[in-house]
């Protein structure tokens, strides 16, 4: 038979959850051409696998790098972990549609990597993503964020006939265009002001495109189990698939209800409803430093948002609105992780109580006005999840893996910078400390956690399974080597024991070490 490279000797894990297998794998194209216990000799290339587990490529079922990967074509970080597909475009956060103030806001915030969106559609982002070659695969979801801030901008309030019309026409332009699905972020602006209604009536759009709705629902804390409850309900009402976005307990005083959330996902699906999550290997979350504000501090955008920051009475009552009981607890578990200013990068990797205490001010005081002279563009680490729920999580049936992130590199422009460990060691965390070092599950069922189960959820055409005429994305790692090495300290380690990485028939990773090919393609719902 006619093949292009064979891999021997090692145990295939499929994708489907079933237990491994020695087996050959044969390729030819970009394609799966055979899978046999042995196959003969053939004028090709050969991998040894001996000691390694074949899987397919991981799928980065919540990823967010939307934009960076233009200036980060080799994807370092991801495609180093297994990675061979992103879904971008969550948390209501997308590279379309971009049109007035958004499209500023992202305009300033891409400079500094020389990334300029000339694109204001979906078509005119898939037309200028075509043209650009990348390592790893990527899907798009639309932002609900995106649609709502392109057609009402900052307002609070709720979209009229005309308006709700308009938004409708984004959203299918998107989904025409190739998107596979919607996100929210209901705790961000302007999607905080998206009332029950309106993302009913734009799910219901989403479903009969047959895409996937993608919800970082309206609270993770304090009111969970309504965010929860919300989230089933209009995928219940709408009829669209439901994948509940890094679900979590955030807050001590939440960690209590890990089994109350478990039992509304499971009473959902039990009633029918497709509803599954995903979830980060880490206990720290990463996000904005003004996520803490009340929502209505956002209204009207930065500007307006600044104006209120500088205004003693709106700081008043700020301070009355998120007062807590454990204020020294909750400032000490929030870290700064990155600024926009150089004046400031001397708080980077210092909790708020610490920068406060050596500012000479109260903690909340020192937040805002950080906020404005940075213009708000302060990134943070929340402390303050449960290690002993996150296991429950990553062992719920239900749950895939996400890495939340974007990917990076430990060179260039990215090298300023202070992500988040999840950039490069999600999926090689799962496998070396949740799976090998503390047997949460077998290695057949982590891998469906990251290749089949969220392909068959976002509707990715031949991919996650080891399987003949599906696509070549196939990720080859040592079980007894593999885990990941970036830490919150020092984030830009690449992760040990992913051995090969071959993206659409393309080996990307040999022995470790990013050959330089950049085979990924875009992907397309097909309509």
């Amino acid at each position: 038979m006619d093949l292009d490279l064979i891999i021997e000797n090692g145990l295939l894990v499929d994708g489907t959850g079933m237990p491994g297998r020695k087996m050959d794998l044969g390729t030819k194209g970009n394609k799966i051409k055979l899978i046999a216990e042995h196959i003969p000799g053939n004028d090709c290339t050969r991998i040894d696998a001996e000691g390694m587990i074949v899987a397919p490529g991981f799928i980065d079922i919540h990823s967010h790098s939307d934009f960076l990967w233009f200036a980060c074509r080799e994807s370092e970080s991801k495609i180093l972990d297994g990675v061979t597909t992103e879904v971008c475009g969550n948390c209501g956060l997308s590279a379309f549609p971009l049109r007035g103030k958004l499209l500023e806001r992202r305009k300033q915030g891409l400079s500094k990597y020389g990334i300029v969106p000339t694109w204001r559609s979906a078509a005119g982002f898939f037309d200028a993503a075509e043209g650009i070659s990348s390592s790893v695969n990527r899907a798009f979801l639309v932002g609900h964020g995106n649609i709502r801030a392109c057609t009402l901008g900052y307002d609070n309030r709720v979209p009229d006939k005309d308006e709700l019309s308009v938004m409708g026409k984004y959203l299918e332009e998107a989904m025409n265009a190739g998107a596979f699905g919607m996100s929210s972020g209901l705790i961000y602006p302007p999607g905080c002001y998206a009332e029950f209604d309106e993302m009913v009536k734009m799910c219901r759009i989403v479903n009969e495109y047959g895409g996937l709705y993608a919800t970082h629902m309206r609270n993770e804390g304090d009111a969970l189990e309504n965010a929860i409850t919300e989230a089933i309900k209009v995928s219940k009402v709408s009829g669209v698939k439901l994948q509940i976005s890094h679900i979590k307990t955030l807050g001590r005083q939440n960690w209590h209800k890990l089994e109350n959330v478990k039992t509304l996902i499971e009473r959902a699906i039990n009633e029918g409803v497709d509803v599954t999550c995903d979830r980060y290997p880490y206990i720290a979350a990463a996000t904005d430093l003004d996520v803490i504000l009340p929502a209505w501090v956002y209204e009207g955008g930065i500007e307006d948002q600044i104006k209120r920051l500088k205004d003693r009475n709106m700081r008043e009552r700020i301070a009355e609105e998120i007062s807590k009981d454990d204020e020294e607890a909750f400032w000490s578990g929030i870290v700064i992780s990155s600024v926009f200013s150089q004046k400031n990068k001397w708080m980077v990797g210092k909790s708020i109580a610490e920068v406060a205490e050596i500012q000479k001010k109260k903690p909340l005081e020192e937040v805002l006005d950080l906020l404005i002279e940075e213009d708000t563009r302060v990134d943070i680490f929340l402390f303050n999840m449960s290690e002993k729920n996150l296991e429950s999580i990553l062992r719920w049936d239900f749950v895939f893996v996400g890495s939340d992130s974007s990917t990076r590199s430990s060179t260039g422009i990215f090298r300023d910078s202070n992500p988040h460990p999840r950039s490069y060691g999600t999926f090689s965390r799962v496998l070396g400390k949740f799976c090998r070092e503390k047997r949460l599950f077998s290695e057949e069922a982590a891998i469906h956690k990251m290749t089949g189960l969220p392909a068959l959820k976002v509707g990715l055409d031949k991919r996650g399974l080891l399987k003949e005429g599906y696509y070549a994305d196939i990720t080859i790692f040592n079980p007894e080597k593999i885990i990941d090495k970036s830490t919150f300290a020092d984030p830009h380690q690449y992760s040990e024991g992913i051995e090969y990485v071959m993206v659409n028939g393309k080996v990307t990773v040999e022995k470790g070490k990013h050959s330089g090919i950049t085979s990924g393609k875009i992907l397309l719902k097909a309509s």
